[in-house]
């Protein structure tokens, strides 16, 4: 049998017996065989630090820009952090607030021409930000995140029937049909971490529940799955009319952040491990959660390392081995990040768990 060249689950004969309790997994991390990180860098980031997203037109963004920056900190390389930064803080803070604007289109002048935000990329900047001060000793990048963290506070979050809720920008999500949310801007170990910046502030915690809360009514179509944007009008979740029903290149950074944050508890993670389970690497790109159709487009190796992982992490009596793959030459920017971003999370799982 052929084994899949992007994600390798080996099986060990081996059962950790934990004394007072039954079986349970060990963690046994494997890095692939080339150096992830550096071919990343040389693909996608510039010389001045801009990071380009190659599978959409060329542009940057504050969630790219977010995410390259928390890599940065888990790789301990602190030249691509600081040039990654200078880039974000020169180009994308332009509106009057702590946010940054969302998209850097090059070619175009101005290369901004839309100034909302993107909560996500907020969330993922000031979370890098906080955890390279605490690793690099530099309490100057500390301030910097603390005016974000307190603006997506004060002008991100709105109180409804689930708890407060994150708009995903700061314009155009305040609709007649509900607010319309992304359940993937539910940045799980953010969330929990960004708290230390604000010890007296509640909402934190109260927004970790609310997503929860939020993940556990948001599940449709044959395996239960999160879509990719919802609706929340009063105590009624639906589908935007203008957005497809879909679980895809949005939502699956769900099971991403769950693993992360360390909430994978119950069967938060089962929609993911049986569509994984059933489809495997043959699985598509998306799925109506309407119709249960599958898209015809196979998933690129990032979707695949994520949905891999949320398997590898469900419980199991056996000690397993995960292998992450191996970035290819032609991957795109964004299934390129996905991988490093199992990587990063598989190893901190891992970490925690052996405590």
């Amino acid at each position: 049998m052929k084994t899949d060249p992007f994600v390798l689950l080996v099986l060990l004969m081996t059962i950790l017996m934990i004394p007072g309790g039954g079986p349970k997994a060990d963690c046994l991390w494997q890095q692939g065989t080339r150096d992830n990180w550096a071919l990343f860098r040389e693909r996608f980031i510039t010389p001045e630090g801009r990071v380009i997203d190659t599978g959409n037109q060329g542009v940057s963004h504050s969630e790219g820009q977010g995410l390259v920056l928390r890599l940065a900190v888990a790789y301990d390389d602190r030249p691509s952090f600081e040039r990654v930064w200078d880039w974000t803080r020169t180009h994308l803070y332009v509106r009057d607030d702590a946010l940054a604007a969302w998209r850097w289109r090059p070619g175009v002048e101005p290369p901004i021409d839309d100034l909302n935000n993107a909560t996500d990329g907020d969330l993922l900047i000031a979370w890098a930000l906080l955890l390279a001060a605490e690793r690099w000793q530099a309490p100057h990048l500390r301030e910097h995140a603390q005016p974000i963290v307190a603006a997506i506070r004060t002008q991100l979050v709105r109180e409804t029937s689930l708890g407060p809720v994150l708009l995903p920008g700061s314009l155009g999500f305040e609709r007649e049909d509900g607010l319309i949310l992304n359940p993937s801007y539910w940045i799980f170990p953010a969330l929990r971490d960004l708290a230390r910046l604000e010890p007296d502030q509640p909402i934190w915690g109260r927004l970790i529940e609310s997503g929860l809360r939020l993940l556990e009514r948001a599940r449709f179509g044959r395996w239960g799955l999160p879509p990719d944007w919802i609706a929340l009008k009063d105590d009624t979740l639906g589908f935007p009319a203008d957005f497809a029903p879909r679980f895809g290149y949005e939502a699956i950074r769900v099971p991403l952040y769950l693993i992360w944050g360390g909430l994978t508890s119950g069967e938060r993670l089962a929609g993911f491990t049986n569509y994984w389970q059933q489809l495997g690497a043959a699985g598509p790109d998306w799925v109506d959660l309407t119709t249960d159709t599958l898209n015809s487009h196979p998933a690129p190796p990032g979707i695949r390392s994520v949905l891999a992982l949320a398997d590898f992490v469900a419980p199991s009596p056996a000690a397993r081995v995960l292998r992450q793959p191996d970035l290819s030459e032609d991957e795109d920017y964004y299934s390129a990040v996905l991988s490093l971003l199992s990587e990063t999370a598989l190893y901190d799982w891992c970490q925690s768990a052996k405590h």
